[in-house]
This record gives C-alpha cells, sequence and structure tokens, in this order.
C-alpha cells in the first residue's frame, strides 16, 4: 500500500469523520479535512517526479479517495473532483501551465475546482454557451455556471468554454481561471438532500486568462482523461459510502449477537447476519469493478485505445454499476439496522450516509451515460 493510502486512511479516521455531521448539517465546507489534505502531499499525489510530485498511479489514488469517502462523502467529493482536475493538467496542461502549476499542488497550495456545467444546458458537459473573448494579454470568460464544485473554497478553476463566439457549441476549450482576475458571483444557493458540504453554489464566473493556461482541444482531454478519470475517481467516492453503510450495518449485527438470541440455537446465525452476508455479494461486486476499471485506464491511459467508443463504453458502465450497487448496498444496510438506523440521534443511523449515496446516479445523469453507451452500440460491433 502506498503510503498515502495509508496517510489518507488516517486523516479519514481522525480528521473527516470528527467533521461530517456538523459539515452535512450545517452544508459547509470540510475546512478541516481540506486542511489535512494540503499538508499530506495528497493535493500534489499525481504529479510526476519530474515536478516534484511522487506519481502515483490511478490505481492508488482510487483508495486514497475511498478512505476519505467512507468517512466523510463531502470530503471525498472535493478531494476526487480536485484530482479530475490535477490529472487534466498534467496531461493536457500547456508546457507553461504544468512549471508553473504542478510544483504549487506538490506543495498543498493550490485546491482545483471545476466549473463545466453551464446555465442552460441541462448538466451536458460536451457542449457551452459562453465562449473566450480575445483581450490585450490573452482572453476574457465570463460563464454562467450551475454549479461551481466548492469554487468559493478553490485556488483555482478549470472552465469549459468555446473556442470563441464563431464557434459551434462543441467546439470547446478549458481554461486554468486564477486569482487575482478571477471573479465569482454567486447566483444561487447548494441547499441539497446530501453531499452538502460541496457547496456547489451556481455562479458567474469572470476571469482573465493568459494564453498558456488555455487548453485548446477538450475533445481529446474529455475522451483521454477527464471521462475515465471522472469514472474511477467518483465511483470510488461511491464505494466510500456503501462501505460506511456496510459497516455500521455489520457493527449493528454484532451489538444485537451480543445481547443474546434467546432460544435461538447457537450454531443459528441471527437474521441479520444472514443479511450481512448477502450485503458483502454487491460490496464485493463493487470493489472489484472500481479495481478493475482503475487498473484498466492505468493500461491504457496513453495508447490509443483510451480514444475509441469500446473504452468509454467500459467506463460509462463502471460508472453506471457503481450508481447502482451503491445505492443497493446502503438500502440493506438500513434494513440490516433497522430502526436504529432510521433514526438521527443513533450511532446505526444511516440518514447522511442514504442521502449522500441519493447523489451518486445524478452526478453526471446515469440517463445521460446510457444514452451515451446505446449511440455508441448502432456503430460498435461488440457490447
Amino acid at each position: 500500500m502506498h503510503a498515502l493510502v495509508t496517510e489518507a486512511q488516517r486523516i479519514g479516521e481522525e480528521v473527516a469523520s470528527q467533521w461530517a455531521d456538523e459539515v452535512d448539517r450545517d452544508a459547509r465546507f470540510p475546512a478541516e479535512t481540506v486542511a489535512e489534505l494540503r499538508t499530506s502531499g495528497l493535493l500534489g499525489a499525481l504529479v510526476p517526479p519530474a515536478w516534484g510530485g511522487p506519481g502515483v498511479s490511478m490505481e492508488e489514488m482510487m483508495p486514497a479517495v475511498v478512505a476519505i469517502a467512507t468517512h466523510c462523502a463531502s470530503s471525498g467529493l472535493v478531494l476526487a473532483m480536485h484530482q479530475i482536475q490535477v490529472a487534466t493538467l498534467i496531461r493536457h496542461g500547456t508546457p507553461g501551465a504544468r512549471d508553473a502549476l504542478l510544483p504549487r499542488l506538490v506543495a498543498g497550495e493550490l485546491l482545483l475546482a471545476n466549473a463545466n456545467s453551464e446555465e442552460g444546458l441541462g448538466g451536458e458537459r460536451r457542449s457551452s454557451i459562453c465562449a473566450l473573448k480575445p483581450i490585450d494579454d490573452g482572453f476574457r470568460l465570463e460563464k454562467r455556471a450551475s454549479t461551481v464544485s466548492y469554487g468559493e473554497y478553490a485556488d483555482g478553476i478549470l472552465a469549459t468554454a468555446r473556442r470563441d463566439d464563431s464557434s459551434p457549441a462543441h467546439d470547446q476549450v478549458l481554461v486554468v481561471c486564477l486569482p487575482p482576475t478571477l471573479q465569482l458571483e454567486p447566483t444561487g444557493d447548494w441547499d441539497t438532500l446530501g453531499l452538502r458540504g460541496t457547496c456547489s453554489r451556481p455562479c458567474l464566473l469572470i476571469a482573465d486568462v493568459p494564453g498558456d493556461l488555455v487548453i485548446a482541444n477538450y475533445s481529446e482531454a474529455f475522451m483521454r482523461t477527464v471521462l475515465p478519470v471522472s469514472a474511477v475517481l467518483l465511483s470510488a467516492v461511491w464505494l466510500g459510502i456503501a462501505e460506511s453503510g456496510a459497516h455500521r450495518a455489520h457493527l449493528s449485527v454484532r451489538a444485537q449477537a451480543r445481547k443474546g438470541r434467546g432460544d435461538a440455537s447457537p450454531l443459528t446465525p441471527p437474521i441479520g447476519a444472514l443479511r450481512l452476508a448477502e450485503l458483502g455479494v454487491p460490496l464485493h461486486q463493487l470493489r472489484e469493478v472500481l479495481a478493475g476499471g482503475a487498473a484498466e485506464y492505468e493500461r491504457h491511459k496513453d495508447t490509443p485505445e483510451v480514444e475509441t467508443l469500446h473504452f468509454s463504453g467500459r467506463m460509462d458502465n463502471l460508472k453506471l454499476s457503481s450508481t447502482s450497487l451503491v445505492i443497493e448496498i446502503v438500502q440493506r444496510a438500513m434494513g440490516i439496522c433497522g430502526l436504529p438506523g432510521y433514526k438521527n440521534d443513533s450511532p446505526f443511523s444511516m440518514a447522511r450516509i442514504m442521502r449522500d449515496a441519493a447523489a451518486a446516479p445524478l452526478m453526471v445523469n446515469s440517463d445521460r451515460a446510457l444514452q451515451a453507451t446505446a449511440q455508441t452500440l448502432l456503430v460498435r460491433k461488440a457490447l
């Protein structure tokens, strides 16, 4: 196990778990956990050694996200979304952008957010309404983002836009927006059922961006990096939520067993133990499908395979599998815990866990992923 995964486990157990209920109740940013992520080196874990980082693989980053999300899903999601931006910058940023920003990531100075969604597009990531406008020292971007993930707490934001005013909606670039020219004006609130600590309010984003902070081919970046890394790391958050629910169910069964089983045979496990054994099956499936997806990305990330419809379909299947399995696992865990799982003031409460899990099929809507797969199957010769 990589040392950074061990460090993530420590942060999850000692910090994220301590503040998770308050973060959820008050819908506030998990500042304590993020402060630990900065000093631990986790924010720059993907940065290659050439820029001073450890250059961990996705197979190592994935369990670090799981370790945080198991204790606080909002914190895990912040780490996952940050790493999606970092991976994109590493693999597609200009040389000037990498030289300027990657060492700062290693130092824990930059928490990167994204503003890919836009009002009027219904969550579609591969279209933009806003466009870059040339100015003397680069470009200006004005974007009405429908959500900006923890944007008001980030040190930089990666945002999509059309290449220029004459470009079609799908001709996108990705720009790195940084202070002091970055301005965010909230245009709404973030009062959600779950994942409340991500504080992803809609905002008007305005930034002046120099040319070397523009990733000119977002289509390539999306296919090669954004899509597969998002599938792996967001699925890692869902696994963390599932692990949390399963753990509470396990504690509940053990507590019931300690109270005794009356006239039941000592050789017969209580009914809760049988249900827990059943829960272990989809939990195992989720662990394995995620491990397989991370390994597959690492095998293919530098090959032409990563841009094929077959590969993108497999990444969409990872997303769809994880979002359905987490809900099944958490629902089973609630049934095992019974009324104590339904109560908010119980040590076995599943309330926050269930509300967080409900977001899984909505983040990058599952119907959209299915539609994309359905379209590719019209030209693909194999599932």
